[in-house]
């Protein structure tokens, strides 16, 4: 059954719920088990509208898989803003308790592991660097 959502507001929440609801699929994305649990709540304002965030690290990850032009700069951005860390992604794609994100894929792993490695060299060369 697809959900059909109708926004009533030209606002930019819902310009922007309007554009997740119809172009965001998450099905193929590499994801980590925990990663709703790990959401950030954002208080709205909104009565009956909860709105959760995905943690900085988990939307690196999540990232990953399609490792497009965008996504590397996106990757780069969260950790250069300080947000998440080169190990904090690589370990919460491949830690070694069975809720890892890589263990969820569906799909190859070679060419997610390949991007993955990437990521984490491209999250490494971005990450602030430490003060002597």
């Amino acid at each position: 059954m697809t959900a059909r959502f109708r926004f009533h507001s030209d606002t930019a929440l819902a310009h922007g719920l309007r554009e997740l609801f119809t172009h965001y699929n998450a099905s193929f994305a590499l994801m980590h088990e925990d990663d709703q649990h790990d959401a950030i709540a954002l208080d709205l304002g909104v009565d009956g509208l909860q709105v959760y965030v995905r943690s900085p690290v988990d939307w690196a990850v999540s990232k990953i898989a399609r490792f497009t032009d965008n996504d590397k700069k996106d990757i780069e951005a969260l950790v250069h803003l300080g947000l998440t860390m080169a190990d904090e992604i690589e370990t919460r794609a491949i830690e070694t308790r069975p809720t890892h994100a890589l263990a969820a894929y569906v799909g190859g792993q070679a060419m997610v592991r390949t991007n993955l490695r990437d990521a984490v060299a491209r999250a490494r060369a971005a990450q602030p660097k430490k003060s002597s």
